[in-house]
C-alpha cells in the first residue's frame, strides 16, 4: 500500500505538471499563431494596394498631359483660325482641318474619361477589399476565452491521466495523423523494415507487425508499449476534437472570408479576388492609351493641315509650307 501510495502521489503530480505546461505552451502557440495569421493578412492587404496602385497611378502621370492637350485644342479653336486678317483659305480645306482637330479633342476626351473610370474604380476595388474581405484575424473575447485553461480544468481529465506512471504505462491518446514519429516508426513499403537496433527497435518491430495484424482484422487493438509507443495525453486529443468541431476559432476556419467554392482555404485567394475586380477597368485602362494614341495622331496632321493653310494663305511661304506638311506628316 505505501508503494502504491508513493506511486500514485508521483503519477498525480507528474502529470499535473505535465498538463500546466502544456496549457502555457498551448497559449502560447495560439497567440504565436494570431500573430502569424496577422503578419500574413497585412501582407495580403499590402499586395492589393499594390497592385491596385499601378492603376491608380496613372491618374497622376496621365491625368495632366490630357489637361494640357486639352487645354491646347480649345485654345487651337478660337485663336487658330486662318484667314483673320488675310483672306481665308479654302473652305474645304478648312474643314479637313478642323475635322481633325474636333476628332483628337474628342479622342482626348474620351481618354480622360475612362483614365477616371479606372483610377477611380481600381481604388474604389482596394477599398472594398481591404474593408470587407481581407481582414486581419483577431480574436474575438469568445475565442480568447476558449484558448486559455484554468488549472481547475485538470479535475475534469480521466483518472488513467491522471495517476499515469510514466515509462511503464503508455498514453492514452494517439498522435495526431500524419505526424513524423509515426511515419518514422511506420515500415516503409518496399524497403527492409525497421533498421534501428536494441530494445527500440523491438519494440517498434513487434508493434509494427501487431499493427499489420490488426490491418488485416486478425486483432481487436493495436499494442500500446510504455515508452516506445508515440502518443498525446487525452486532454491533447480532445483539443483536436473541439478544433474540428468547431473550425470557426482557427483564423482560416469555415467563415474565412478567402475560402474556394469546396470550402478549402485558399492562402492567396486575394489575387483572385483582385482579379476578378479587374475586369471592371482594365478594359478602360487599355483603350485610355489606344485613344490617347489615336488623339494624338489626329492632332498632329491637324497642326500640319494648319502650318500649311497658314504659310500659303497668311504668309505666302509655299516652300515653308511643303517642308511642315513634310514633317508633320
Amino acid at each position: 500500500p505505501g508503494a502504491a501510495k508513493s506511486w500514485g502521489v508521483f503519477g498525480w503530480n507528474y502529470n499535473r505538471a505535465n498538463y500546466k505546461f502544456d496549457q502555457g505552451l498551448r497559449w502560447q502557440r495560439y497567440t504565436c499563431g494570431r500573430k502569424m495569421a496577422c503578419a500574413q493578412a497585412g501582407m495580403f492587404r499590402q499586395d492589393i494596394t499594390d497592385l491596385a496602385n499601378v492603376s491608380m497611378a496613372k491618374l497622376k502621370v496621365y491625368g495632366p498631359i490630357y489637361g494640357i492637350v486639352i487645354t491646347v485644342c480649345v485654345t487651337v479653336f478660337v485663336e487658330g483660325r486662318s484667314g483673320l486678317k488675310f483672306p481665308g483659305p479654302p473652305v474645304f480645306i478648312s474643314s479637313v482641318y478642323l475635322q481633325c482637330l474636333a476628332i483628337g479633342m474628342s479622342f482626348m476626351a474620351l481618354a480622360t474619361w475612362l483614365l477616371f473610370h479606372a483610377s477611380m474604380r481600381a481604388q474604389i476595388a482596394c477599398i472594398q477589399l481591404r474593408t470587407r474581405l481581407v481582414r486581419l484575424p483577431v480574436p474575438t473575447q469568445k475565442q480568447l476565452d476558449g484558448s486559455r485553461k484554468i488549472l481547475s480544468t485538470w479535475e475534469e481529465q480521466g483518472l488513467y491521466d491522471m495517476f499515469r506512471i510514466p515509462f511503464v504505462m503508455p498514453n492514452g491518446a494517439d498522435s495526431p495523423e500524419h505526424s513524423e514519429d509515426e511515419a518514422d516508426a511506420s515500415p516503409k513499403k518496399g524497403g527492409a523494415g525497421y533498421k534501428q537496433g536494441g530494445l527500440p527497435g523491438v519494440a517498434a518491430k513487434v508493434k509494427s507487425k501487431l499493427k499489420e495484424a490488426h490491418d488485416r482484422g486478425e486483432t481487436t487493438t493495436e499494442a500500446r508499449m510504455p515508452g516506445f509507443t508515440p502518443g498525446h495525453p487525452s486532454w491533447y486529443e480532445k483539443e483536436l476534437e473541439e478544433r474540428d468541431e468547431s473550425p470557426n476559432a482557427s483564423p482560416t476556419g469555415e467563415d474565412a472570408p478567402m475560402l474556394k467554392r469546396d470550402g478549402s482555404v485558399e492562402l492567396h485567394q486575394h489575387f483572385e479576388l483582385l482579379r476578378n475586380a479587374q475586369k471592371e477597368w482594365w478594359g478602360c485602362e487599355a483603350y485610355m492609351r489606344v485613344c490617347f494614341l489615336y488623339g494624338m495622331m489626329h492632332l498632329i496632321m491637324a497642326f500640319s493641315y494648319w502650318i500649311t493653310l497658314h504659310n500659303i494663305s497668311e504668309l505666302g511661304m509655299i516652300w515653308c509650307s511643303n517642308l511642315g506638311a513634310a514633317g508633320l506628316t
